[in-house]
């Protein structure tokens, strides 16, 4: 799959397809309305929208809606995407970048560590 950019309101749509599952398009659509105030045509646009990225799938006659694309590959496309505009593509610029934060613990600045050790034991 080559990578596709998800706007904020699809990132929703996509949330809850990976929390719920696969579900009906107007199921969706009465959700929406309900969570977030959306007509029932945003749905339907956004959803026609992801369809086209090749993120979700419809099946007729229900309009069952189901993610073809996992949450994993989406957090790998934008985490490309903020690297290469932000970092000039250095993902050891980005992770300076944390490590100079004042926001990060010693439990975070711990488990960064052993997420490096395995990775490094991995390979």
């Amino acid at each position: 799959m080559g990578e596709i950019k998800i706007f904020d309101s699809e990132l929703l749509v996509m949330e809850y397809l990976w929390e719920h599952g696969p579900c009906i398009a107007a199921d969706l659509a009465e959700e929406f309305l309900k969570k977030y105030n959306w007509k029932k045509s945003t749905t339907y646009i956004v959803l026609k929208r992801l369809e086209g990225k090749g993120a979700v799938s419809r099946e007729y006659p229900k309009y069952l809606v189901t993610a073809i694309v996992s949450r994993q590959q989406v957090q790998s496309a934008e985490t490309n995407t903020l690297v290469d505009r932000m970092f000039g593509g250095s993902f050891a610029s980005l992770f300076a970048n944390f490590l100079n934060s004042d926001q990060l613990s010693e439990k975070t600045l711990d488990e960064l560590q052993a997420m490096i050790d395995e990775k490094r034991n991995k390979d």
